[in-house]
């Protein structure tokens, strides 16, 4: 008897349903805010006109690697070594372009000089995809964006003046600025970005 009441006890127990683990909530991650967010339509554009987002992006460099050996890790390499990447690059026999353009808005060894000094920039910062973004919106300041938010200058003076910092970007003609350069993306869409950045 003893035993089977034993059993019966053994038996409820093993089948009673056990409680179910406390869940411990998790934190929500914060989404971090874009610092470049009222910029981020021209950006997108530029990506796109200098051919970078169809490749590697921020990684990317003139000719798709043609000139630095194949793919490099540009956002995991410092400034000092950016500059001599685009020293080397310079020097390769077979860059026709002569030309040391990199990152996603392809700036080349000159500009990113400059942008360095101008910006007080230790040679140890990375060339990652936030700074990156801080040289373009840079850029675009130095080509009046910001004037022509205030009303300082129009339009059509902004999109030639953009022309002339980026050759894939056309005037307000429709062509590049420069010769023997053609722009790989419309007016039509050099002014629909901004109509995004002054909606803002």
């Amino acid at each position: 008897m003893k035993l089977l009441k034993s059993l019966w006890g053994y038996l409820s127990a093993s089948s009673a349903p056990k409680p179910s683990p406390e869940v411990v909530p998790q934190p929500v991650p914060k989404l971090q805010k874009d610092p470049y967010a009222r910029y981020r339509p021209m950006l997108n554009l530029l990506g796109k006109s200098e051919g970078t987002d169809k490749g590697r992006g921020y990684n990317e460099t003139l000719s798709y690697g043609a000139y630095t050996g194949g793919d490099v890790e540009l956002v995991t390499m410092t400034l000092d070594k950016i500059d001599s990447l685009q020293t080397r690059m310079l020097a390769h026999p077979k860059n026709k372009w002569d030309s040391s353009a990199l990152g996603r808005y392809q700036i080349v060894r000159t500009t990113l000089r400059k942008i360095r000094a101008q910006l007080d920039l230790p040679g140890t910062t990375l060339f990652d995809k936030d700074i990156q973004d801080r040289m373009g919106v840079h850029l675009l300041r130095g080509r009046g964006i910001d004037k022509w938010l205030s009303g300082v200058i129009s339009e059509s003076v902004l999109i030639n003046n953009l022309a002339q910092e980026w050759a894939s970007l056309p005037t307000t003609k429709g062509t590049g600025y420069y010769d023997g350069q053609r722009s790989s993306v419309t007016v039509a869409e050099v002014k629909k970005a901004l109509d995004a950045i002054a909606a803002y």
